[in-house]
């Protein structure tokens, strides 16, 4: 049973609620059949949502328990190793702190440096590792454990404002644990070295402050309201995160280009008599300045407001397509599924960069740029079903480039009739079985008995490989 025709099934959802999603969910460029959302809002299970403190407990701690313990596996370290924690939800924020459930959890050391920051939105997952750096930088050789999700328990809306319910058609359980260190003895063993990052804030702005907010509606149910607004204060707020990182990433035939073409228009001007104005932004072919681009996958407008903004051809787009199609959108996560996809399939060779952006509520938007320091080739366990191999655009529900039709490309043209069509054509597509499930997990178990089965020695000298 597809995602669609299992909201039809939650007492709240009324048909002029479903239409509205589904049309929603139609045109997000999101499967219909992979992504995962938690037991108490599973209408299999289900006939009403449960987004209580306990269910949202219950699914930060399988969030967390999970992808913690895999890093800490693939690492060869201890819960006792970590220095610095910092976790980030924004509007699941319990007390005591989500930090304060990992270090529980995990039963880590009393002396460990703990912070949770709430209410930052989708960006935190790049934004945060300004306060990593700047944490790593006030404690040089320390080990920071960092964590980001967004458990939707708490933000799911059983109301019937529409601007609220669009997060239940994009919004997907997920989340992402990595460990950072400036200590020159992981050197040998870590993957990628931050070569910059910095952020953007235009909460100044009232239009930019308002597009997007946590509230409730005349009801009294609370939601998060996306507004008209949202999409150009997000094209905004990116291109000034990635105008200001520009200059640090460009190439050296990048820059005599720019010193050309301001040369070139100022003799121009000159030429016809022109006062001399400043030069429009000179912007690079972005496709020089790094190998692989890992965008904030929030929808499938978004993604193709980033694509035209950075003009990058659909190739370099589709990992952040892939990551939306199966996972959908998992606010400050989504960078990291998209990382995580490119090292399943293509792998990041030495010296290859990567550009990390991220956009979120308030607005803000930040901006990474790494550097492999080795080979990487690692399928991660959720992109296992790939078996290593990469999606291509015909894979996935929406076109990237003009060229490949869809029936998914004008949604809001579509008559009531081919409506119904698409519900049905993606009702029918192949999905997930039981067995398929019970097969997949079969195979994690496998492969857990076999890693834990290998010398330790063994493990961490893999880890570091």
């Amino acid at each position: 049973m597809s995602w669609l025709s299992l909201f039809t099934l939650l007492q709240c959802c009324k048909k002029e609620k479903h239409d509205f999603v589904s049309k929603i969910f139609l045109a997000s460029g999101i499967s219909t059949t992979r992504t995962a959302v938690p037991a108490c809002i599973q209408p299999t299970i289900t006939d009403e949502p449960k987004t209580d403190l306990n269910n949202a407990q219950a699914e930060c701690k399988m969030v967390y328990g999970q992808v913690i313990s895999e890093v800490l596996r693939k690492t060869g370290l201890q819960a006792t190793d970590i220095d610095i924690l910092i976790t980030n939800t924004s509007v699941y924020c319990p007390t005591p702190s989500i930090a304060s459930l990992v270090i529980n959890m995990f039963k880590m050391r009393e002396d460990v440096q703990a912070y949770h920051m709430g209410g930052m939105g989708c960006a935190f997952g790049v934004i945060g590792l300004n306060l990593v750096r700047d944490m790593l930088i006030a404690h040089p050789g320390k080990i920071c454990l960092f964590v980001s999700s967004e458990i939707i328990t708490s933000a799911f809306y059983a109301g019937q404002r529409k601007e609220a319910l669009v997060t239940n058609a994009l919004f997907r359980m997920g989340g992402t644990a990595s460990i950072l260190t400036n200590n020159p003895a992981w050197r040998s063993r870590s993957k990628y070295q931050l070569q910059h990052c910095l952020r953007v804030h235009t909460g100044a702005s009232d239009r930019a402050f308002n597009a997007l907010n946590w509230e409730p509606d005349e009801e009294g149910i609370n939601g998060c309201v996306i507004t008209k607004t949202l999409p150009s204060e997000a094209a905004n707020v990116l291109e000034k995160g990635v105008r200001k990182m520009t200059p640090h990433i460009m190439t050296w035939g990048q820059y005599a280009e720019a010193a050309v073409t301001y040369i070139q228009t100022a003799a121009a001007q000159l030429s016809s008599g022109k006062l001399c104005t400043a030069p429009a932004p000179y912007q690079p072919d972005y496709t020089r300045c790094a190998d692989h681009f890992l965008l904030h996958a929030g929808g499938y407008a978004i993604l193709r407001g980033i694509q035209k903004g950075l003009r990058l051809p659909a190739e370099k787009m589709l990992p952040s397509f892939a990551s939306l199609r199966d996972f959908g959108n998992t606010s400050s996560a989504s960078t990291w599924y998209t990382w995580s996809y490119v090292e399943s399939t293509d792998g990041v060779r030495k010296g290859q960069t990567v550009l990390q952006v991220g956009v979120g509520g308030g607005m803000k938007s930040g901006v990474a740029y790494w550097r492999a320091l080795r080979d990487v080739r690692d399928i991660h366990p959720c992109w296992a079903h790939l078996g290593g191999e990469a999606l291509t655009e015909a894979d996935l529900p929406r076109p990237i480039s003009k060229n490949y039709q869809s029936i998914f490309d004008l949604p809001s043209t579509r008559t009531a009739a081919e409506q119904q069509r698409v519900i049905q054509t993606t009702n029918a597509a192949p999905r997930v079985t039981h067995t398929d499930m019970d097969e997949a997990a079969a195979a994690a178990e496998v492969i857990r008995l076999h890693a834990a089965a290998a010398p330790i020695e063994g493990a961490a000298a893999a880890a570091a490989r």
